[in-house]
């Protein structure tokens, strides 16, 4: 599985230091399996997390601090293409790429689409988690 994950990761490498790059079949099978591969590392991954095997990494994965996380970064994948279309449909002028623009418009777009799920958590999420479980009492 270490093996799948660093073909994952690092396939590509050459293709950014070489002048020529990668040849096209190289990267026609990365671009074809390097997703399922890496589906199937998370998924072991997880496994041994679930059967107690995952070493330190179920450990970091059990902290409790992960459980209102995951619901912000579940409600933040809700919102995030909503606020980029708001973002992008309300700029002016074209946006030229420069380095520092990358950097500020990655830490605006995380900051309203972070700010945005918290409202959506908040109002939405929470009501309707707090109606569950009293519907479905355990």
């Amino acid at each position: 599985m270490i093996l799948f994950s660093l073909i994952c990761i690092f396939t590509t490498y050459p293709d950014y230091i070489l002048p020529d790059g990668l040849n096209r079949t190289i990267l026609v099978i990365y671009q074809s399996l390097s997703r399922t591969l890496w589906a199937i590392v998370i998924g072991w991954v997880l496994f041994l997390c679930s059967v107690n095997q995952g070493g330190i990494v179920n450990k970091i994965l059990s902290w409790p601090i992960w459980a209102p996380l995951s619901r912000l970064n579940y409600s933040c994948y809700l919102v995030h293409a909503v606020i980029l279309n708001i973002i992008l449909y309300n700029q002016k002028l074209p946006l030229y790429y420069q380095g520092h623009l990358i950097v500020n418009n990655f830490v605006s777009h995380i900051f309203f689409s972070y700010s945005a799920s918290i409202v959506v958590a908040i109002f939405f999420e929470t009501p309707f988690f707090i109606i569950e479980k009293k519907i479905f009492k355990r």
